[in-house]
């Protein structure tokens, strides 16, 4: 059949933001923190290599990168290896190595083999330091729900044999304070402290800002009921569909091509591919068998199925940011030229009903955690007239070459894009910068200081999204001060009593 998909995602025109207190409270603690760290691990999320970048943090370390007469190191962990596609590893590697200077490794939190990498990393750091650093101290920094706390229990399983001391979860914001010290390896001693993930203030502007938004709720990197729920999926079903038909030029046994929805969700035999979110939750409703009363579709608990699949990996390996420049199928795409698919779908009885017990168990609140996601095996096919022209005769070097090539320019673009969003924003941090400075401060003037500084860091904030907002004009700032003012002055319009007593 002729199927056509949209040439441009409809965002949100509202584009929230998260910026919990915890969070703020969290960034101003963090350079007195910083001071007796040795060794910053930033975490990441495998799916989002791009979007779960904070730039905020690389801002703190710059002004913090000295410390014990030495170069605080910082090394980037991609988690949930097991969820992003494997192909972008290395060239990610060397673009971040080569454009930012980071190291970076990859790690699935459940593979003692993954976590015992980042393990010898730090563990070398102490030990070539061990004359100077008796106990090496880590800090892991990185956004809500990338995996902070998951690496930390499992550098501890691996390194002591020990059980999890840190809190986990399936939404963002579980650890909501800084941590004690939590020893992960005996000889030579290193500790951890876990911080709480830490949101960008804003997520930015138009498309970029909502697409942004949109990545990170499907990743529940952010605050699910900020986003409409039919709007996350019907994105995901967008991607889905993009990498469809950009890779329906290759042969089935090609090892860059991924399954579809139409082979990894419950859909019946016939089942096209769709571009409507409405025709693929009514055929998932059916199929799972979820219905209203009066016998109307769900699609609340079809859309729920496909983000909690999307999540736990049943929908393959995703990785959501675009790291490849478009190529001629891409480019057709986008012109919103026509694809011919014909899927064949194997159903089975057996995961028939496999999906239809997911379905009571998503109904059962007391198996919510418990509850695994069935999802059966389909084959999907490819007719010979969906093939491209282009020949497939290049070796597998130079595709490496090539996809090497691509995301190193496309890290670079946006490497370079965030520094001057970064410039731009610190531009109005640094106007009232001859202000801030609060030593040798009364509790009380202290206090006023910090407030103070709230102040002007949510002003910021509201210029950064282009809001106009004066500059506050605060009092007592300038040497010697103001006089006259005060109740018992005999100058100002407070002092007349004073004056007219005499």
């Amino acid at each position: 059949m002729s199927f056509i998909i949209r040439s441009s995602f409809p965002y949100p025109a509202k584009i929230p933001s998260w910026f919990a207190g915890h969070m703020s409270r969290s960034l101003r603690e963090l350079p007195t923190l910083l001071e007796n760290i040795d060794l910053v691990i930033e975490a990441r999320d495998s799916r989002l290599p791009l979007t779960s970048i904070n730039s905020t943090f690389d801002q703190l370390l710059n002004k913090m990168r000295k410390g014990k007469n030495k170069e605080r190191e910082k090394l980037v962990v991609y988690t949930k290896r097991d969820l992003g596609e494997k192909r972008y590893e290395e060239p990610l590697k060397k673009a971040f190595l080569e454009h930012a200077g980071q190291k970076v490794m990859f790690a699935d939190t459940r593979s003692d083999r993954d976590v015992r990498e980042v393990l010898k990393h730090a563990v070398r750091i102490a030990k070539d330091n061990a004359e100077t650093i008796p106990d090496l101290r880590v800090l892991v920094i990185g956004m809500p729900n990338v995996g902070k706390s998951s690496l930390l229990n499992a550098l501890r399983r691996v390194g002591l044999r020990k059980g999890k001391v840190f809190r986990t979860g399936a939404e963002a914001g579980i650890t909501r304070k800084l941590t004690g010290t939590v020893r992960i390896y005996e000889d030579p001693s290193v500790y951890v402290y876990d911080t709480p993930g830490v949101m960008v203030p804003y997520l930015g502007r138009g498309e970029d800002g909502a697409e942004k938004g949109l990545k990170l709720a499907l990743t529940a990197g952010i605050k699910e009921s900020l986003f409409e729920q039919d709007a996350m999926v019907d994105y995901l079903l967008w991607k889905m569909n993009k990498r469809l038909i950009s890779e329906s030029h290759l042969l089935d046994d090609d090892p860059n091509k991924h399954k579809t929805y139409l082979s990894l969700l419950p859909l019946p035999k016939d089942f096209q591919p769709t571009d409507d979110l409405s025709t693929l939750l009514d055929s998932l409703s059916e199929r799972l068998g979820a219905l209203k009363k009066g016998g109307e579709k769900d699609h609340e608990a079809a859309s729920a199925f496909i983000i909690r699949a999307f999540r736990e990996g049943k929908l393959g390996e995703f990785t959501l940011d675009d790291l490849t420049i478009p190529n001629k199928v891409a480019k057709d795409v986008q012109a919103g030229s026509q694809a011919n698919i014909s899927p064949i779908n194997d159903m089975t009885e057996e995961n028939d009903r496999g999906a239809l017990e997911f379905v009571e168990r998503e109904k059962t609140p007391q198996n919510k955690d418990a509850q695994e996601c069935v999802l059966p095996s389909i084959t999907t096919h490819i007719s010979p007239d969906q093939t491209t022209s282009a020949t497939l005769s290049a070796s597998s070097s130079s595709q490496s070459s090539d996809l090497n090539h691509q995301v190193s320019e496309i890290v670079k673009q946006y490497l370079a894009a965030t520094s001057q969003a970064s410039s731009s924003s610190s531009g109005h941090a640094n106007i009232n910068s001859d202000k801030s400075s609060f030593s040798n401060l009364s509790l009380n003037q202290q206090k006023k200081a910090n407030k103070r500084q709230r102040l002007d860091e949510r002003d910021n904030k509201l210029r950064a999204k282009g809001v106009n907002v004066p500059i506050r004009q605060w009092g007592n700032t300038k040497k010697g001060g103001s006089s006259g003012l005060g109740r018992g002055s005999r100058t100002g319009e407070a002092g007349k009593f004073a004056r007219s007593r005499k």
